[in-house]
């Protein structure tokens, strides 16, 4: 393999291990971890517009199905989230914020949309779709490897 493409790949696992350690360490202000904090922002958001499976969180986020269910499941022992039987299918279950989490929730999504800012600096809006453009090709591509 070529230098170069080794460095690519480095790269962007560096800078998504950053990201991940930014996102931390904003959402331990809340007392969840950066994973549970964006899947909270994206409960809170989403479920506004409608009902929220476990398979919308894993395709959402690009995790397993035994991800989804660990964080699911330290959600729930928190407390933060509940899982509701679907009356048309038992096995279906929906997932739903509880009164504690929304309690946390302005501070989750205020927490989140800082992240957002901080990590976009100064791109412009052409720049933020070009590498956006970018980064969901490499993710194509690596998912048919």
């Amino acid at each position: 393999m070529p230098l170069k493409q080794r460095d690519l790949i480095g790269h962007i696992i560096h800078t998504a291990r950053c990201i991940e350690r930014m996102c931390d360490n904003y959402a331990r202000q809340t007392g969840v971890t950066g994973s549970q904090s964006r899947l909270l922002c994206f409960l809170s958001i989403v479920s506004l517009e409608q009902d929220v499976y476990q398979k919308d969180i894993e395709e959402e986020f690009g995790i397993r199905a035994s991800s989804a269910t660990g964080l699911l499941q330290a959600l729930e022992l928190q407390g933060l989230i509940r899982r509701e039987p679907v009356s048309l299918d038992g096995r279906l279950k929906k997932i739903i914020l509880t009164d504690k989490a929304r309690e946390s929730q302005s501070r989750i999504v205020a927490n989140y949309r800082e992240s957002l800012k901080k990590l976009r600096g100064s791109l412009s809006d052409r720049d933020l779709s070009f590498f956006m453009t970018l980064c969901k090709g490499f993710a194509e591509r690596a998912s048919k490897a």
